[in-house]
Order: structure tokens, then sequence, then C-alpha cells
């Protein structure tokens, strides 16, 4: 492995680690995706996806307080 595609790995590894630290530190819940191919026979195409969700419970009784009625 060449020093430039040892670079490219290693700043790839990086940005997962920044990603899931964002991930955590913001919210605690998030998910993360990797996606490769091979675009051609000497490229790996990858792609990384996150994002951080929040999640609420509401009861019954918040809805209908805020103004939806019966949530049945």
């Amino acid at each position: 492995m060449s020093h430039q595609a040892t670079g490219e790995v290693d700043r790839l590894f990086q940005q997962l680690r920044t990603l899931l630290l964002q991930t955590w530190q913001e919210t605690g819940y998030g998910k993360l995706e990797i996606e490769s191919e091979r675009t051609n026979q000497n490229r790996i195409r990858v792609v990384l996806k996150a994002g951080t969700y929040y999640a609420y419970v509401l009861r019954e009784e918040d809805v209908k307080d805020w103004g939806f009625g019966d949530c049945q």
C-alpha cells in the first residue's frame, strides 16, 4: 500500500471517529452508514453518512393539551 493510500484510509477512519464523537456528544442517538463501491480497477468510492436524531416520548395527555383533542 502506498503512503498516499495509507493517508486516505487514515483520513476515512479519522472522519468516522469524528462523526461518532459528534453523535455521542450531541444526543447519544444517531446513525452511521458506510457505503462502498469499486468505481474502477484502482479505486473504491467510500461514502460515510451520519445523522443524529432526537427522540421524544409523548403522552396522550400531552397531545390533547397541545390542541389535537382525542388522538385515537
